[in-house]
C-alpha cells in the first residue's frame, strides 16, 4: 500500500475519532408543550397545554411580576394529561414589554399515590445479560435521580422492551456519540414511559442513534420492543441504563422485577435471565 494512501486513511480515522469526542452542538428535548401569555392592560392570562398522556407539573416565574408584587414566588401548577390550563393574574398599569416569563416542567402529579407493581425485565424473554452497575454505583448512580437504576451490558443494537403497559411521554433519538466524561450526561438518547396504573415512570437510556421504535403519544404494552440499546451520553461502554422514577422531585426508587427479583438484590457482574 502506498504511503500516501496509508496517510489518508490515518488522517480520516483521526478526524473521525476527534469529531466523535466533541460535545454535540445542538440540545434535544424529550417532549415539547405549548405555553404562552396574553396581556390586555388589566390582566395576564397564562396558557399551558399538556399534550402528554401523563400529568405535567409546570413552574412559571417572572422577575418583573415579583418586583411589582403581583406574585410572591414561582407559580406551580399541575396540568392533567392531554389537557389545557389557563391562569389569570391582575396586571393593571404594567409595562407588557418587561414581561420575562420562564417556564419549566416535570413529569407527573406529585400528589398521586404510587402503587408499585412488579415490572418486566427490559429485554426480550430468553435473553440473559450481566449487571454492569447496580444501585448506588459510584460511576453514575450517585444522585437522587439515578440512585436505584440498574445497568445491563446490552450491546449496540440489542432490543429494549417495555417494563409495563403505559404511554410514551419522552423520546430523544438524535445523538450519535458517547464518552466517559460527565459533560456528556445531557447527550444520551432515551425513552420515558408513564404507567398510569402505578404512577411510575420508567426510563431506558443510552440508546443508539435513531434507536427509538416508538414516538411520544404511543401506547405500549408490557414486553413490547421499544428501542435499540447503544452507548450515547455519559458512558464507559455500551449498555442499557434502566431507571424507575416517581414524581416527587423526579426521584429514582427501588423496584421489583417479575419472579420476585428486587432491584436492591442485583449486584455488579450478576447474570440475569428473562425466562421464556
Amino acid at each position: 500500500m502506498k504511503f500516501s494512501k496509508v496517510l489518508f486513511i490515518f488522517i480520516s480515522i483521526f478526524f473521525s475519532f476527534t469529531k466523535a469526542q466533541e460535545l454535540p452542538k445542538e440540545k434535544y428535548y424529550q417532549f415539547s408543550y405549548y405555553h404562552d401569555f396574553k396581556y390586555n392592560n388589566d390582566s395576564i392570562t397564562l396558557t399551558v397545554r399538556n399534550p402528554l398522556f401523563a400529568p405535567l407539573r409546570v413552574n412559571i416565574f417572572s422577575d418583573y411580576l415579583k418586583d411589582e408584587n403581583i406574585i410572591n414566588d414561582t407559580i406551580r401548577v399541575t396540568i392533567n394529561e392531554n389537557s389545557e390550563g389557563k391562569f389569570r393574574l391582575p396586571a393593571k398599569k404594567l409595562d407588557g414589554a418587561k414581561f420575562n416569563f420562564s417556564f419549566n416542567s416535570a413529569f407527573g402529579d406529585d400528589k398521586k399515590i404510587i402503587k408499585q407493581n412488579d415490572l418486566a425485565l427490559p429485554f426480550p424473554k430468553g435473553k440473559m445479560y450481566r449487571i454492569m452497575q447496580s444501585d448506588n454505583g459510584g460511576f453514575s448512580h450517585d444522585s437522587d435521580y439515578s440512585r436505584y437504576a440498574i445497568d445491563f451490558d446490552m450491546k449496540i443494537g440489542d432490543t429494549v422492551t417495555s417494563a409495563d403497559d403505559g404511554f410514551v411521554v419522552g423520546v430523544i433519538k438524535d445523538y450519535k456519540y458517547g464518552k466517559e466524561d460527565k459533560q456528556w450526561t445531557p447527550y444520551a438518547n432515551y425513552i420515558t414511559l408513564y404507567h398510569p396504573h402505578s404512577g411510575l415512570f420508567t426510563q431506558y437510556v443510552h440508546l443508539k442513534k435513531d434507536g427509538s421504535l416508538v414516538k411520544v403519544g404511543d401506547s405500549v404494552k408490557r414486553n413490547q420492543p421499544i428501542g435499540l440499546s447503544g452507548a450515547t451520553g455519559f458512558v464507559s461502554g455500551e449498555h442499557l441504563h434502566f431507571n424507575v422514577l416517581i414524581p416527587e422531585k423526579d426521584k429514582s426508587v427501588p423496584f421489583t422485577f417479575e419472579n420476585n427479583i428486587s432491584s436492591l438484590s442485583l449486584k455488579k457482574n450478576m447474570q440475569i435471565k428473562n425466562p421464556k
